[in-house]
């Protein structure tokens, strides 16, 4: 089965994997908007291969063990980059640049199934699309130029969008048996807060394990709604608050360290339902992973 469960309330109902203590579920207005609740095609069966909930689960224990302080120095902050745990403060992306995509295809990452996640986020995405704080290009492999008509890759670090770049190349060198296509792909420096777009110009805006960082986590959301269409959606994949009982008062409890030691670090514990409502969106669909401390949320503009 999947990686996510459902947090939408009254109207899910829950499905067991092969996995013992694993939980999928599906949420009644995720179906209501036309999505069914297991996977389909390429990103559904990437969830279905993902490793198990017990290999996760031991990965996300043995991290959050070491995380004071040992994550939070300088080099254990690098393998917690990795991970998709604790970016790295906005200033020093560059600096991460070059071995960012090593990092995050390491084993922690893996054991966490943050490859099928990003692939799952992805999936949902068509038509003109706009992606926020893209970095190295980490999401391209997964976009299918099929369903994508065109992609706005943007970031605020020149290294970063520097090797999203020559990721682009490469996969369009290497397109063309039996892969997808990757669509057309404009690359821009820009500030997420503050976007030089025009309104209602993209059908989908994504955003990836990004808003725990940015300077105004709510400005960013007001733009992503801003430049989304009537009816379109938000993607977003994201750290937040733990459903998980214990869990989450262990990150209320870490994350002002770990805000304050990775200066404009990674703020992991936030309520992204909340700031998403107070945005203009409304959620259509919410799935959890990782004892709920990641969720995918798929969102509209409010109104649509």
């Amino acid at each position: 089965m999947g990686l996510f469960r459902n947090g939408m309330g009254d109207g899910r109902r829950r499905l067991r994997s092969h996995v013992p203590g694993a939980r999928h579920a599906v949420s009644t207005a995720g179906e209501a908007a036309g999505h069914g609740g297991e996977p389909t095609g390429r990103g559904g069966e990437a969830l279905r291969r993902a490793p198990s909930t017990m290999a996760r689960r031991l990965a996300l224990q043995s991290l959050m063990l070491l995380a004071p302080p040992a994550l939070l120095a300088s080099d254990g902050a690098a393998a917690a980059v990795g991970a998709g745990l604790l970016p790295p403060p906005m200033n020093a992306y560059d600096g991460y640049a070059a071995s960012y995509d090593s990092l995050d295809g390491g084993p922690a990452a893996k054991a966490l199934g943050l490859p099928q996640l990003r692939a799952e986020a992805v999936r949902r995405c068509a038509g003109r699309v706009l992606e926020l704080g893209c970095g190295t290009g980490l999401n391209l492999p997964f976009f299918d130029g099929g369903r994508v008509e065109q992609l706005t890759a943007i970031d605020l670090s020149s290294g970063m969008l520097g090797e999203a770049e020559a990721s682009a190349a490469r996969l369009r060198a290497s397109a063309g048996v039996g892969g997808p296509r990757l669509p057309p792909v404009r690359f821009a420096r820009m500030d997420a807060a503050s976007l030089a777009l025009p309104d209602d110009s993209f059908d989908c805006v994504l955003d990836t394990f990004s808003l725990c960082v940015y300077d105004d986590p709510a400005a960013v959301l007001r733009e992503m709604v801003r430049v989304c269409r009537p009816g379109g959606r938000l993607i977003l994949l994201e750290h937040q608050r733990s459903t998980t009982p214990g869990v989450g008062a262990y990150m209320d409890l870490t994350a002002p360290a770990a805000a304050r030691m990775g200066g404009k670090g990674c703020i992991y514990n936030q309520d992204v339902d909340r700031l998403l409502r107070e945005a203009g969106a409304r959620l259509l669909r919410k799935e959890e992973a990782v004892l709920g401390l990641i969720a995918l949320f798929e969102a509209t503009p409010q109104g649509a």
